[in-house]
């Protein structure tokens, strides 16, 4: 036996469900005649009656309540999954390393979504690489490598430079090269070439220095805020200090001395790279890359 329609199967669902051909009719906008058509047929199809009809009622039988029972399960589900998938249209997912989603995302993702009240934003922060074939609830992925590499699936969308900041409450003290205290990124990614203060004394013309004054973290966010806290002065990108440095918080130290750094990549999967909300952000990132 064929599967039933599932025009046929709604009609019936909504006929047990609202006690009524002419209710179901007007839910559904069919007209009574038709309701009662798909449910004629479909009882003719299962070869039972799904219904006691009286002259202003209709009661479902043992076999209709079952059958009723499954239906109203089933389109509920179904009618939960378009939701979602009408929901996912609004969502935009966006992978991206802690420090550029907490420096530099993140104090500026208000200025998209006022551009976009539509879409809502979610955000994953992680360092690991992306697979977005795979991984298909990410739409955009954002992740930071060496400048001078390049992949099929990804673009760079910003290069940095790298400088040393520090609170004006450390530099207030008077402090040298030679007597600051150094904070430095030591990346676990070992495919990172390191940037480090062997770099910079080097073109500041700074012999050797006392590694008791360098400190060392995984992560930029977190030399970041140790400068904040005023315990030293810190090599990080130009790009994720820079709404720090606007606010005063921080202030470049030797500001004439400048260090090529890494690259920030965009990569997006092959099912939404051409969606317009993945358009919309690049758009956006783009913009704001370039304003500042």
């Amino acid at each position: 036996m064929s599967f039933p329609s599932l025009c046929a199967l709604r009609a019936f669902e909504a006929a047990a469900r609202l006690g009524s051909f002419k209710t179901a009719a007007e839910a559904l906008h069919l007209s009574p005649t038709a309701v009662s058509h798909h449910i004629r047929g479909l009882e003719a199809q299962l070869g039972v009656s799904l219904f006691v009809r009286r002259t202003r009622a209709i009661t479902p039988t043992e076999a209709g309540l079952q059958l009723s029972q499954a239906a109203t399960h089933a389109f509920s589900e179904l009618e939960a999954a378009v939701a979602a998938l009408r929901d996912d249209e609004n969502r935009l997912t966006i992978s991206t390393t802690p420090a550029f989603a907490t420096l530099w995302l993140a104090p500026r993702i208000d200025d998209f979504e006022q551009r976009h009240p539509d879409l809502r934003i979610r955000l994953v922060s992680s360092t690991e690489p992306v697979d977005l074939e795979r991984d298909r609830e990410v739409d955009i992925a954002i992740r930071y490598s060496a400048a001078e590499s390049d992949t099929d699936d990804s673009r760079i969308v910003v290069r940095e430079s790298i400088g040393a900041f520090a609170s004006p409450a450390y530099l207030a003290i008077g402090v040298s090269i030679e007597t600051a205290d150094r904070l430095a990124t030591r990346w676990p990614d070992t495919r990172l070439a390191p940037i480090d203060w062997s770099t910079w004394q080097a073109q500041a013309g700074v012999g050797p220095l006392d590694d008791a004054k360098l400190r060392t973290f995984a992560h930029e966010q977190e030399v970041v805020q140790a400068a904040l806290a005023g315990k030293g002065v810190a090599l990080v990108s130009e790009l994720l200090v820079r709404d720090m440095v606007a606010r005063g918080w921080l202030v470049a130290w030797r500001p004439e001395i400048r260090m090529p750094g890494h690259a920030y990549r965009l990569i997006s999967g092959p099912l939404n790279r051409h969606t317009r909300r993945v358009q919309r952000f690049t758009d956006w990132l783009e913009a704001a890359l370039a304003r500042d």
